[in-house]
């Protein structure tokens, strides 16, 4: 019986408990947002263990807009001061073959990058976690 109301004890408290950020308060998706006049590729960097990359994305119409969701958790839970989120803009006439891998240091090589943003959670939270091309 003891036992009974002491684990009952420990859920009405974790129950009761509110986590670091409120829900009201908390953001999981970046909005991207393309005001240009032409079709842009919002890509996001993928790394290999050995030194290889490639972008990841897909079309986005000009006056068109996505969401990207970087975190499983919340960007303000999952970030801090020292991390930053990778996101390149690209020009879908020159945009890397998916799945196929090359050097990271050669981004700009195998892709025509329009912007290239490296935000970190100040930048998004100043910005409402929306990039917002050009």
């Amino acid at each position: 019986m003891k036992l009974m109301f002491v684990n009952l004890l420990c859920i009405i408290t974790l129950c009761a408990s509110t986590c670091k950020n409120e829900e009201g308060n908390s953001h999981y998706i970046i909005q991207i947002k393309n005001n240009s006049s032409n079709q842009i590729i919002p890509a996001i960097p993928v790394r290999t263990g050995d030194g290889k990359c490639t972008l990841d994305g897909k079309i986005l119409n000009n006056g068109g807009q996505d969401n990207y969701r970087p975190f499983n958790f919340s960007i303000e839970n999952s970030m801090n001061n020292k991390t930053s989120i990778e996101i390149y803009i690209v020009d879908p006439t020159k945009f890397n073959t998916p799945h196929k891998y090359y050097s990271c240091d050669s981004i700009e090589i195998n892709n025509k990058v329009l912007k290239h943003y490296l935000l970190t959670l100040e930048d998004l939270k100043n910005n409402n976690f929306t990039v917002t091309y050009p």
